[in-house]
């Protein structure tokens, strides 16, 4: 304290003093705004709302005052220092400071100010969480004053979630509104715009008269010249796309950057002349560097953009432009190296560099719980952190309009791009609080139940615990109608998850899967305002698929004549989403189970086999990284066998890696890389000693198998909601161990049309699985627990054995288990 008074009295800190805004429902500031005078109606008419103030908008210099605009048209804030920019970084930059009785709301440029007021609202408490006005949430105060100074600038300068499908209302324009408006107040902005995306297929299309008459100008694939890729060596096309480049920078002065990005896939050309230049890459990015400079040399300052993509995902061998900017895909990569590697390759190329990112795409998560990547928080900000130590300047997240299942992950992934050091959770407690008033943290133990990041089995059960949230949440709110809105909105968007249960369990009958997708199309129509659900990818590609799975043409939204069935325009009222919901409460029962948790110290029993069991050779088939248990028996080495890149087409992805710890232990005692050639690489592990060792094998998604000779004890370890992936069934049978003690073997089941067969020690069958996406309790009678039992006809989507170890191995002399399994404790 004493530090503080004796520079406040040398005048190097200076007391901020609280500046009123509102008292009592009177404004006692004008707002004076120099720019734009939207922003300042908006920013009265928020104060208003919040306050029951009117306040008065004016262009006259009155003091004191709220100010509204740049540093040069209000140079008073005494904060110009915090406003200066550099190129691009910095024109998002902004101040909000009380001085002398006013508030000034400063940007650097006119990108900033809306920022500067947002974030006094922000502050004030209000909130845009979702795009549809049922999310925006604002306090109500008496008094309004303010009393910090705040200065802040984006750390990652173009920040963007593009919706893919685009909007389902184009003539009307709502959807894209609404979503625009959403940005703008959660300061989503580009401090520079990119445009990296697909760009030849474009060159071709509009010089059509050009690529007719010279088909030499296009890709050479298999001997034939075809789109949509170019071939690059041509003097002639490379001019071609060097004028179209310079044509829409003519045309568009705004623009910051053209993309040269290929057209998408792969086909690139494979005449002589284009394979003398080099690798894809070398190709690609060689056209980008030509038209960068002719673009430098008519547009200094403005960029060629680039995606770090499929082919072309690794480096070109030779410089690149100034001008040329580069996003890293984050999926889609081909090549030797892993996504890591290749942005450290990056970074030491290029500066102009940034990420492109895979937030919810519609055809791989079918806006089905528990959705994708932007429903994993820890995902979004350990990535965030990673691409901005990367130098990252830009980042992309492709992304759905479907609010109720990745919602939460969009407004977060939107606030850490602004600053990825912001503590995540804090945030999220923020929005839970906010959103959900009384109900806050019964609706945070709901988005946590289906979090990717806690692994989740997607079942009868999980569902039921969560709708059972919802119901528990709208009780604790009932008399605050504008969390029954939100609440509302989720529960609109289960009934959806309901109908698409249905549908995904339900494969063998046929009425039953069409009323259901008749229902999901019309419910989702209906409600489609509410953004819960990706309607445009479901109008544009749902329906076409229905219409032909189940030979009704006017299904399809591509058919223009009369009226679609499922084209209801009839709002969904309360009650209506009340009576579903409640219907879907009691078709979602929550089943009785305890999970039990086992030692990571682990043994090799060596159980003896059934004489009616043969001791086989592990033979084991996935794709994507598994984990697996050793045991040399004596201290002898391990001997087995690793084939790579069994699926021939993803061959080009990056070498497999596999790698031997101590259980418990993540330091490899042995590890490699192996080509992805479809060969079975052997590989001799001499162990410290005898004893139980783990093996890691990453596939890089292009499918490996790890065979042994029969007497090698080899175990797979599963993992909790992974997917298990394997090529066709297991090998037969498939043996776990039942602990001493068990009386009821619980298990969760998802499969195919493959029923499993379960068989006690003995060899006699007890069982045959037929539902899926639920828990199955198993009687176990005395005297066969403690003792190996066996599937047959094993083919698992996902399965997860709640109370026995989850081990499986292909004989019982090959089981490992852990030690508290196998002591019976």
């Amino acid at each position: 304290m004493r530090l503080l008074l004796c520079l406040w009295l040398l005048g190097m800190v200076a007391p901020v003093r609280a500046v009123v805004i509102t008292e009592q429902g009177r404004a006692q500031l004008p707002v004076v705004f120099a720019g734009e005078k939207e922003l300042a109606v908006e920013l009265a008419s928020f104060l208003k709302r919040i306050s029951g103030a009117e306040f008065a908008i004016t262009t006259n210099q009155v003091s004191p005052a709220i100010y509204l605009g740049t540093k040069e048209e209000f140079p008073e804030s005494g904060l110009n220092h915090r406003l200066e920019y550099d190129g691009f970084d910095g024109v998002e930059a902004f101040v909000v400071r009380p001085k002398d009785g006013s508030l000034y709301l400063i940007g650097a440029t006119e990108k900033g100010v809306p920022h500067a007021v947002y974030t006094l609202l922000h502050e004030l408490g209000c909130r845009w969480f979702f795009p549809a006005p049922e999310w925006e949430v604002l306090p109500r105060l008496d008094r309004l004053e303010f009393d910090r100074t705040i200065a802040d600038r984006p750390q990652i300068l173009s920040r963007r979630i593009g919706i893919g499908f685009g909007y389902f209302d184009r003539r009307e324009g709502r959807v894209q509104r609404e979503f625009e408006i959403w940005k703008r107040r959660n300061r989503m902005a580009q401090s520079f715009r990119t445009y990296t995306g697909h760009a030849w297929q474009s060159i071709i299309l509009e010089n059509k008269e050009v690529f007719d008459a010279h088909p030499e100008y296009l890709a050479l694939v298999k001997g034939k010249r075809r789109g949509p890729q170019l071939c690059v060596s041509h003097p002639a096309v490379r001019r071609i796309a060097t004028d179209w480049a310079l044509q829409r920078l003519r045309r568009r002065a705004d623009l910051d950057m053209i993309s040269m990005e290929t057209s998408d896939g792969l086909n690139h050309c494979e005449c002589a002349r284009c394979i003398a230049m080099g690798t894809v890459s070398d190709r690609a990015f060689g056209l980008a560097n030509e038209v960068a400079r002719a673009v430098q040399k008519e547009f200094p300052g403005k960029m060629v953009g680039m995606l770090a993509y499929s082919d072309h995902s690794v480096p070109p061998s030779g410089a690149l432009e100034p001008n040329v900017y580069v996003q890293s895909t984050a999926g889609y990569i081909h090549g030797k190296f892993t996504f890591e590697e290749l942005i450290d390759l990056w970074r030491k190329k290029t500066g102009n560099y940034g990420f492109y990112e895979y937030y919810s795409v519609w055809q791989w998560d079918w806006n089905q719980l528990p959705g994708g990547r932007a429903n994993d928080m820890k995902y979004l900000a350990d990535r965030m952190r990673q691409y901005r130590d990367a130098g990252a300047t830009s980042v992309l997240g492709e992304a759905s309009n479907d609010w109720g299942l990745h919602g939460r992950g969009y407004y977060l992934a939107n606030r850490l791009m602004w600053n990825p050091d912001q503590n995540s959770q804090d945030i999220l407690n923020d929005f839970y609080q906010r959103a959900f008033g009384l109900a806050a943290k019964v609706l945070q133990r709901y988005y946590e139940r289906f979090d990717r990041g806690s692994r989740p089995l997607m079942s009868t059960h999980l569902l039921g615990l969560g709708f059972r949230d919802v119901d528990e949440a709208s009780r604790l709110t009932r008399d605050d109608p504008a969390i029954q809105a939100r609440l509302n909105h989720l529960k609109q968007y289960l009934h959806y998850v309901r109908l698409r249960w249905d549908l995904d369990h339900n494969r063998e009958d046929t009425e039953l899967r069409k009323r259901a997708t008749l229902e999901a199309l019309t419910w989702c129509h209906r409600t489609r305002y509410s953004y819960m659900h990706h309607w445009a990818a479901m109008w544009q590609s749902w329906t076409k698929k229905a219409a032909a799975e189940f030979d009704e043409p006017s299904w399809s939204s591509r058919q223009r004549d009369g009226k679609h069935p499922w084209a209801d325009d009839t709002p969904v009222p309360a009650e209506e989403t009340e009576r579903v919901f409640q219907a879907d409460l009691q078709y979602f029962q929550p089943q009785e189970f305890r999970d039990r948790a086992f030692s990571k110290e682990l043994v090799h029993p060596d159980f003896a086999n059934s004489e009616r069991i043969k001791t086989r050779a592990p033979r084991m088939r996935f794709q994507r990284g598994r984990r697996f248990a050793l045991a040399s028996r004596r201290g002898e080495a391990v001997v087995f066998q690793i084939q790579t890149g069994i699926i021939k087409g993803y061959r080009h992805r990056p070498d497999a890696q596999w790698k031997i710890m101590n259980p418990g232990d993540d330091a490899p005692l042995a590890q490699g890389r192996l080509p992805l050639d479809g060969e079975q690489h052997e590989i001799r592990f001499p162990p410290p000693k005898a004893g139980v060792y783990l093996l890691d094998v990453n596939d890089s998604g292009a499918a490996f198998g790890v065979s042994a000779a029969a007497e090698t004890p080899i175990t797979l370890l599963l993992e909790r909601a992974s997917p298990v992936r394997h090529l066709g069934q297991f090998q037969e049978p498939v043996f776990f161990f039942v602990p001493k003690g068990t009386r009821r073997l619980q298990f969760y089941w998802e499969g195919g049309k493959l029923k499993p067969r379960l068989f006690n020690p003995q060899g006699q069958q007890v069982a045959e699985i037929t539902e899926n996406g639920k828990y199955i309790t198993i009687d176990i009678p005395a005297g066969t627990d403690g003792q190996p039992w066996h599937f047959r006809r094993f083919a698992p989507k996902q399965f997860w054995m709640v109370n026995a170890p989850n081990f499986l191995a292909a004989s019982p002399s090959s089981l490992i288990v852990p030690r508290d399994a196998a002591d019976g404790r």
